[in-house]
């Protein structure tokens, strides 16, 4: 019969690793930020486009999107489907309520020209790129 041994490392590193995901979480309840929802911005010719992943438990109904300056903002809200009563988890990983996302736009856009699309859980917004406030500068030469 082989006998375990106490290994001082081992439990140092355990405890590391318990503690640092206590932490990320906590950071994560305290701030709002989840891990949820990631965005792909790009820009496509004359217009910019923002798509999320795919929403776990979306209530399509709670989305809004707003755009204030170069702060797009999205906001809505999840929710778990239904476990059987006598369940009792294992693992929960994925986090439901009230949830916010804002990104920097750094192009100037019309937002009021905007639309918002959403297919099986996937946000898509489009903005029109405003060409207007792209000038070139004439140069005057001073003697």
């Amino acid at each position: 019969m082989s006998e375990q041994r106490f290994d001082p490392m081992k439990e140092i590193s355990n405890l590391r690793n318990s503690l640092g995901k206590a932490i990320e979480q906590g950071i994560q309840t305290v701030t709002g930020i989840e891990k949820q929802i990631k965005l792909d911005i790009y820009e496509l010719g004359d217009v910019v486009v923002i798509r999320t992943s795919p929403i776990d438990g979306l209530i399509p109904q709670s989305i809004e999107v707003s755009m204030e300056n170069e702060i797009l903002t999205i906001s809505g809200e999840t929710a778990p489907e239904e476990t059987p009563a006598n369940a009792s988890y294992v693992l929960q990983e994925r986090r439901f309520g009230k949830f916010t996302r804002t990104a920097n736009i750094p192009i100037p856009v019309h937002s009021t020209k905007a639309q918002a699309k959403l297919k099986q859980s996937v946000l898509t917004i489009t903005l029109p790129i405003d060409k207007g406030s792209y000038q070139n500068i004439t140069v005057t030469p001073v003697d």
